[in-house]
């Protein structure tokens, strides 16, 4: 007669076969991608599987909405266009429940809390409640606490509404000093301090269900979003307008802009963004697999607060493979084709259009004549800057 607990271990096996399996599925489809090119982009395309499984199993069989720990998303785990300048931290929640929020502001520019019903990224959810920067009381010495509830409260307060799955935070740094850089902390209401039941087989085994399924999705998600906005439309080298990025289920006041690019030996694409009113401006590159590059020993990402404005009240960059010796160069590294993401916070209404970027393919000669006011920099300055941004990653992760 078979025992209950060898039914149990049968299920679990059952759940990490299904996970085993979406591993070879996902391996086949991420090698049929077209990103899937040279020795760089084949590297890229297993570091993606490998943090998709990571981010999988972390989201799925570890966070709990009951006992909520913030889930970090740093330079380990790059996905989805993430931005370096940003500390993403996410968990799931219970929706309809009470949950207190507590942290500090830190040096980061600024701070603001999202909630989702779903997964908005792949197209299955919907952003279900905003709480921006410019609505959070924040005390004199930076901290702050947030309440998140179905029934309005006074203070901070964001709307819990009953369809909401998981709370998302953003602390955004302007600048990469080495100030203290801030921190948050969750507790669901009425359970803090309260022992954890233990966890059953049956419960163990939906969760790496889960997991495989999260990991299934995030793996072929982001390829496909790359393929079908910035490779199958045939506008590399360029750049659209600008968009409001809130009704995707972005932040209120965001703004963004975005293309790929391809570059042959000894070309250079040059970015002209006119500066702008918005509280935060930034510049950064991905892969072909759309996570960000290494960006603390390798400048992959600008602010404006860490670039070099023109005399014609503009900011160039180029986006190259070799240093050209500007002030704003993004580093490609070993990519020959790749993403370029624009971004604007805290901007009030519409971006103006005498406001909209533009880009420029050129030869790396042609950069001195094409940039006003071009001015070099020494590789004492490029590993000075280095220096300072993985010092800053290091204080931001605690790593």
């Amino acid at each position: 007669m078979t025992t209950e607990p060898a039914r149990s271990g049968d299920d679990l096996s059952r759940a990490f076969a299904a996970l085993v399996s979406t591993l070879r599925t996902v391996e086949t489809d991420i090698r049929k991608s077209p990103s899937f090119g040279d020795e760089a982009e084949q590297v890229g395309a297993y570091r993606h599987i490998l943090r998709a499984v990571a981010k999988g199993l972390e989201a799925e069989t570890l966070q709990d909405p009951d006992y909520p720990y913030f889930r970090i998303l740093d330079w380990w785990l790059r996905e989805g266009g993430d931005n370096p300048d940003q500390r993403y931290a996410f968990t799931p929640i219970r929706g309809g429940e009470t949950y207190r929020l507590w942290g500090e502001l830190g040096s980061a520019t600024r701070v603001e809390f999202q909630i989702y019903a779903g997964r908005p990224w792949d197209g299955s959810g919907r952003s279900a409640g905003y709480l921006a920067f410019e609505e959070i009381e924040i005390e004199d010495d930076g901290s702050f606490e947030i309440w998140l509830s179905a029934e309005a409260r006074e203070g901070n307060w964001l709307s819990n509404p009953v369809e909401g799955t998981t709370l998302f935070a953003r602390h955004i740094y302007g600048d990469w000093n080495e100030g203290r850089t801030g921190d948050i902390h969750i507790d669901r209401v009425g359970y803090e301090g309260k022992r954890r039941p233990p966890e059953s087989a049956a419960e163990l085994a939906d969760r790496i269900r889960a997991a495989a399924a999260m990991f299934g999705t995030t793996a072929r998600t982001w390829p496909e979003f790359v393929r079908r906005r910035y490779v199958d439309t045939g506008d590399t080298n360029t750049l659209p307008a600008p968009y409001d990025t809130y009704a995707l289920g972005g932040a209120k006041g965001r703004w963004m802009s975005g293309g790929s690019f391809a570059l042959a030996d000894e070309e250079a694409l040059l970015l002209r963004i006119p500066q702008t009113r918005a509280q935060y401006q930034a510049v950064q590159l991905t892969d072909m697999w759309f996570a960000s590059l290494e960006h603390g020993n390798q400048v992959s990402s600008l602010t404006a607060t860490q670039s070099i404005l023109a005399p014609d009240g503009s900011y160039y960059y180029v986006i190259s493979r070799e240093d050209p010796g500007y002030s704003n160069w993004l580093d490609a590294g070993a990519l020959r084709r790749g993403i370029f993401l624009l971004r604007w916070d805290g901007v009030l209404g519409e971006l103006a259009e005498d406001q909209f970027p533009s880009a420029k393919l050129v030869t790396v000669g042609e950069l001195a004549a094409a940039i006003p006011g071009f001015s070099t920099v020494d590789e004492e300055e490029r590993e000075r800057v280095r220096h300072q941004r993985r010092r800053h990653l290091q204080l931001r992760s605690h790593r």
